[in-house]
């Protein structure tokens, strides 16, 4: 990514209501923005502030990033307008549950982050997107009191993901760590 030097990389960090992943994404961007000096505002959907609480992570989130935004409507905040108006730099949803990945690979705009992610592809923003249920299968994931639990990641929710590969203006992120690359 070319960037004026004088300028901080503007990011809309998209959160949505998975737990899986939740600590890591919060982890690696707390460290990217320190790393890097980036102004990140962070757009977390309904979903996204419920699993931050039950991850007791909202205060967190609050405490490390100086704009933070829950949504109250599919324009509200109006995230779309300053994407519209080339605000931010990109787009980065993470982590972005099945349910997300699944409105966006089939153009359904109907919350703050779907609307957001349709707004920057028609507006050639480029929207990251580190979706949780990536491989069919079995997995374990962390519960906020420590404790595993085992998910099963469906097929269509698989498909769903490599249908976004193929949508021009989103980058699937295998890893959220793969965003750094984009930073340097």
């Amino acid at each position: 990514m070319e960037k004026d030097t004088n300028t901080n990389t503007m990011i809309a960090w998209c959160i949505t209501g998975s737990g899986d992943r939740i600590e890591e994404c919060v982890d690696f961007m707390k460290e990217l923005r320190r790393k890097y000096n980036l102004d990140v505002h962070v757009y977390i959907s309904k979903e996204g502030a419920t699993v931050l609480k039950f991850y007791k992570l909202f205060k967190a989130v609050k405490d490390e990033f100086s704009r933070v935004s829950v949504e109250k409507g599919p324009n509200a905040p109006f995230l779309a307008g300053r994407i519209q108006l080339g605000r931010y730099d990109f787009v980065l949803i993470a982590p972005a549950t099945a349910n997300t990945v699944a409105k966006i690979a089939h153009g359904i705009a109907d919350t703050l982050v779907t609307n957001a992610a349709a707004q920057a592809m028609k507006v050639d923003v480029p929207v990251y997107i580190f979706p949780v249920d990536q491989k069919e299968g079995v997995i374990i994931t962390k519960l906020p009191d420590g404790r595993s639990l085992k998910l099963r990641i469906r097929k269509e929710d698989v498909a769903n993901v490599d249908k976004l590969r193929r949508m021009r203006g989103i980058t699937v992120l295998s890893e959220v760590q793969e965003i750094e690359e984009v930073l340097k």
